[in-house]
């Protein structure tokens, strides 16, 4: 089984993208137990790799572990999802200001390609448009980590990477709860507008608007949950 694996990949880091990936697209819920027979089904593999998954998943957050319970997926809170928001607006507002400062033509290139994939599939899928489609999340990742990847700072890029990744799960929920959507098309095109016209605290400040749009979304679901 390890033969078709790609190269340079171990079974606990296949495992890590795997599960992370369930729990990502909703496959895994926010509070579902995690029962090792099912992580291995999923990973097609044995416990020892799916064990080390779940440790590197607990230690960035996407999991949490009860001595009693076991491994379980990491609910969604108000306060999480408040400290991503400041904490991407902070990184990656940092990091598109950079990039705008010191973008050079392939940047540039980098940017309006990723877009124009992006605004070729649309975000919801046929059957069902309040979920996001995977082609969709895929593009999506791209022309954010386009926007940013002339920062010059590996550090702050990973950083950004990571919280992009931390807010996956809210996203797809904040696409869900309404039949009022955003029109996602126009934010980005701005975004890419103002990156390309060099407008530095223009795009910070659409990037920002962007993550709160979001934010306002499950800000209002919490509340009605919690009424």
């Amino acid at each position: 089984m390890a033969a078709d694996r790609p190269t340079g990949k171990t079974l606990a880091g296949e495992a890590y993208e795997r599960i992370r990936g369930a729990i990502q697209d909703g496959r895994l819920r926010p509070g579902d137990r995690m029962r090792f027979s099912d992580l291995q089904a999923l990973c097609t593999m044995s416990v020892t790799p799916v064990r080390e998954a779940l440790a590197r998943l607990t230690a960035e957050g996407f999991t949490v572990l009860d001595d009693h319970r076991g491994f379980s997926v990491a609910p969604l809170s108000l306060s999480e999802l408040r400290d991503i928001t400041a904490n991407r607006k902070l990184c990656e507002g940092e990091a598109l200001r950079l990039s705008i400062e010191r973008g050079d033509g392939q940047w540039e290139a980098r940017l309006v390609a990723a877009h124009h994939l992006l605004a070729r599939v649309p975000q919801g899928r046929d059957d069902m448009p309040s979920v996001i489609r995977d082609d969709w999340d895929e593009r999506h990742a791209a022309f954010h980590r386009a926007l940013i990847s002339a920062c010059g700072s590996p550090i702050l890029l990973d950083t950004c990477l990571r919280l992009f990744g931390h807010a996956g799960r809210y996203r797809r929920v904040s696409v869900s709860l309404s039949g009022r959507r955003r029109d996602a098309d126009a934010e980005h095109r701005q975004l890419m507008d103002l990156a390309l016209a060099r407008d530095g605290a223009g795009a910070v400040a659409a990037l920002h608007a962007h993550y709160q749009g979001t934010a306002d979304a499950l800000e209002a679901f919490f509340d009605g949950r919690n009424a």
